[in-house]
């Protein structure tokens, strides 16, 4: 019972699926990897219980391959390997490594792949296919926004909202909001709407190919459960239960004074500022006045202060606002035009932010962004 199967290819396959593997849990069995070899495939599994990852990769062999093995070590193992082919041999629970390449071997005691968690199967689900790399951007410009208090779980997943025509996602910590949705032709004949955790979308983001504009994820979306999937890959995640809160009605539907700005320049403005900002809010201080912008932090703690400015297209009155700074560049850093429109009330009332497109024809999607204002001292 051994498989040959080259380095480089296993190593894409273990990194892609070690991240799912938990850093600490009650089951030690959950620590492993589940390899198993049939029909010139090798597939490696992994799980935490709610999210399982299934990786397949070409090999050649001989009879049946079945063990799982210490995640960790494996991957470690596999990384440090000399390039070239790997073999891998089974004598009952103990697996051997060989490298064609260097004289040398790597053993690891196993454990039966009778006890491994199995996969969940997902019945009476809503299959669809959709684009990855269109997929990939919607996850991209909302996933950063979602909460990492595990007391509120719902806002610690991404809200997946799909049509006939549309889909998009929504996240939300309360503070911040990202939201993008597309016009798309899917499957769906009700609407759907589930909240998918955050570890489910950063392992896709993570396995999928960000430069195939082409690439096809096979989708089902049950009740309980959400499966993506490639020829490479199947990844099944437990859905979160719980009602998403209404984020259309944080969403302000007057904010009257408007500014467009480079977005690059603006992001290295409050980066600047934010370096003196209190580790506790990272609170920032922006004053926009006519065709300008003040990003001020004044740290009472350190003795520090710093002040800068910038061109802005904005002819209102002076208004001032407080933000943490760090939560701001992180919407900046998400979108992509060259500039960005801001639109504010109220000193305490929400700041919404949007690309802004030199042509119109350039939109793709429909994006938005909210941010939390922070109280001034």
């Amino acid at each position: 019972m051994s498989v040959v199967i080259q380095k480089k290819d296993l190593l894409d396959a273990v990194q892609k699926a070690f991240p799912v593997v938990p850093s600490k849990g009650s089951l030690l069995i959950l620590s492993n990897f589940k390899l198993s070899y049939s029909d010139s495939i090798l597939e490696i599994v992994a799980t935490d219980a709610d999210h399982s990852l299934r990786v397949t990769v070409g090999a050649s062999g001989e009879g049946p391959f079945d063990i799982t093995v210490n995640a960790r070590r494996f991957f470690d193992a596999v990384r440090v390997f000399p390039e070239g082919a790997i073999t891998l041999s089974l004598d009952g629970m103990v697996m051997l490594m060989e490298s064609a390449s260097q004289k040398g071997f790597h053993k690891e005691a196993g454990a039966d792949s009778s006890d491994f968690p199995g996969v969940p199967e997902i019945k009476d689900g809503v299959e669809l296919s959709i684009n990855g790399f269109v997929l990939r951007e919607i996850i991209q410009k909302t996933s950063f926004a979602a909460s990492k208090d595990e007391t509120r779980p719902v806002l610690c997943g991404i809200l997946w909202e799909l049509s006939s025509d549309k889909t998009g996602m929504v996240a939300t910590d309360g503070s911040r909001l990202g939201h993008s949705f597309v016009d798309i032709n899917l499957p769906v004949e009700e609407s759907l709407s589930k909240i998918v955790s955050r570890k489910s979308v950063e392992t896709l983001m993570r396995i999928t190919d960000s430069k195939d504009k082409d690439e096809s994820l096979k989708v089902v979306i049950g009740e309980r459960y959400i499966s993506f999937s490639t020829p490479s890959f199947a990844m099944v995640s437990k859905l979160i239960e719980g009602q998403y809160p209404e984020y259309d009605r944080v969403i302000p539907k007057n904010n009257p004074k408007k500014i467009v700005a480079d977005r690059v320049a603006m992001l290295e403005t409050i980066g600047r500022a934010a370096i003196l900002s209190s580790q506790k809010d990272r609170l920032v201080k922006l004053i926009f006045r006519t065709g300008d912008m003040e990003a001020t932090v004044k740290n009472i703690e350190t003795g520090g202060e710093t002040k800068w400015n910038m061109p802005v297209e904005y002819s209102g009155e002076e208004h001032i606002m407080g933000f943490n700074g760090q939560f701001f560049m992180e919407i900046l850093d998400t979108i992509k035009t060259e500039k960005v429109r801001f639109e504010v009330n109220t000193q305490i009332s929400a700041c919404l932010i949007f690309p802004e497109y030199a042509d119109e024809k350039d939109k793709n999607s429909e994006d938005l962004f909210l941010l939390m204002p922070l109280r001034i001292g």
